[in-house]
């Protein structure tokens, strides 16, 4: 069984990439969302993530990727890994994640775990203004 996947963010990052994702590839199975508003603090959040986790069931492993290395967000789905021992947290969400997701096969959730992890670490480039070459138009010095 593919592992499902909890975007986690302050605001609504997760939802807004989740939508993004689905804009680019279609509907995608296994994908929620776990928005944080401001009034939520640590209880409310908490809240949220169980009541996703509930939703998916105990024993489905599940990939929370959060948008922030010690967030409320991170924090809260940190301590849900007392409780599941399936459940791995990744921080650092981002786009790209949210589209491999979609479209692997993996369905070990450290595998899963280690592939994000790396997409969302090589889709970090500093992009460099292309240098013309001599008698190309477009480009200018």
């Amino acid at each position: 069984m593919k592992p499902k996947l909890i975007l986690m963010s302050h605001g609504h990052l997760a939802l807004e990439l989740s939508r993004s994702a689905q804009m680019i590839i279609g509907e995608t199975k296994g994908l929620y969302t776990v928005s944080m508003r401001e009034s939520d603090g640590l209880e409310g959040t908490q809240s949220k993530l169980n009541a996703v986790l509930e939703e998916i069931g105990p024993d489905a492993p599940v990939l929370v990727c959060a948008d922030l290395l010690s967030g409320t967000p991170c924090n809260v789905a940190v301590q849900a890994m007392y409780q599941r021992p399936n459940l791995r947290v990744l921080t650092g969400l981002n786009l790209a994640m949210a589209i491999e997701y979609a479209v692997s096969d993996l369905e070990d959730v450290d595998e899963l775990a280690d592939y994000l992890q790396e997409v969302g670490q090589t889709g970090v480039r500093l992009v460099e203004r292309p240098q013309a070459s001599e008698g190309e138009e477009g480009y200018e010095d």
